[in-house]
């Protein structure tokens, strides 16, 4: 079983989870050009030929979670941490609050938006968070299991891992889109132990937002570790994370 340290923080390891966007990928690389594309073509589809609605196209950026000038993520966000099925709701609930008829707004976001989302990303879409693959080895090398806890589907999951050169290293997966309750809720990093079968005290936990935090802390997992190389700073943390690092890399084999 592998002794690992995080930032002075050593504990017994045998199952290392991790978030996927902002914690293994840039967040903003993929999902800002997705939200970019996937808000352009509800705006074509809702107005059908009519003038630019540019209230309608800040409200969208807003509601999901973005600056409609910058067009930042704004962290813990549904941009940030929701799945893409409600992602899809809120872009409907916009539309609606804008005069769509329900019906037509889910029909605009099922048909326009929630597709962008879904596609699975290119090679030039993903951007490693450093050196993913050399710290997976490494895990696993050590003795350690590797697993993914994610909000994103499953079929833009599984076309990531390839890109990243870990399709070998990662055991299993639980995405947004399972019939697994999502994160904050503990149903899938316990999922994940049972199907490693590690008890969930020698299990760690990393990720980008207070949820997965949260998530680590409700399943009683040995630790959990937020990065700031994704949405979250330092103070949307706080009282959540046992330990807060860079990144990734902060995790390593305890001398």
């Amino acid at each position: 079983m592998p002794r690992l340290d995080i930032a002075g923080h050593v504990r017994d390891i045998d199952l290392v989870v991790f978030d996927k966007d902002g914690t293994l990928i840039d967040f903003d690389h993929l999902w800002a050009g997705k939200m970019i594309a996937a808000i352009a073509a509800t705006l074509d589809e809702a107005n059908a030929g009519a003038a630019h609605d540019a209230a309608l196209e800040a409200d969208l950026y807003r509601m999901l979670g973005a600056d409609p000038v910058s067009r930042r993520v704004v962290p813990e966000s549904p941009l940030a941490v929701a799945s893409i099925p409600a992602l899809s709701i809120v872009c409907a609930a916009v539309l609606y609050r804008h005069g769509r008829p329900w019906h037509e707004a889910e029909t605009i976001a099922g048909r326009a938006f929630r597709p962008v989302f879904q596609a699975p990303p290119t090679t030039t879409e993903i951007r490693p968070v450093g050196d993913v693959a050399g710290l997976m080895r490494g895990l696993v090398a050590a003795g350690a299991r590797i697993s993914i806890l994610t909000t994103d589907d499953r079929l833009g999951t599984v076309a990531t891992l390839p890109i990243l050169g870990v399709e070998r290293l990662v055991d299993a997966m639980v995405c947004g889109d399972d019939p697994i309750p999502a994160k904050p809720e503990p149903d899938g990093l316990l999922h994940l132990a049972a199907l490693a079968g590690v008890d969930p005290s020698r299990v760690l936990m990393v990720g980008d937002s207070a949820g997965d935090m949260v998530t680590a802390r409700r399943a009683g997992a040995a630790l959990a570790v937020g990065v700031l190389s994704g949405t979250s700073r330092a103070d949307h943390f706080a009282g959540h994370a046992d330990v807060i690092v860079p990144d990734i890399h902060a995790i390593r084999l305890a001398s």
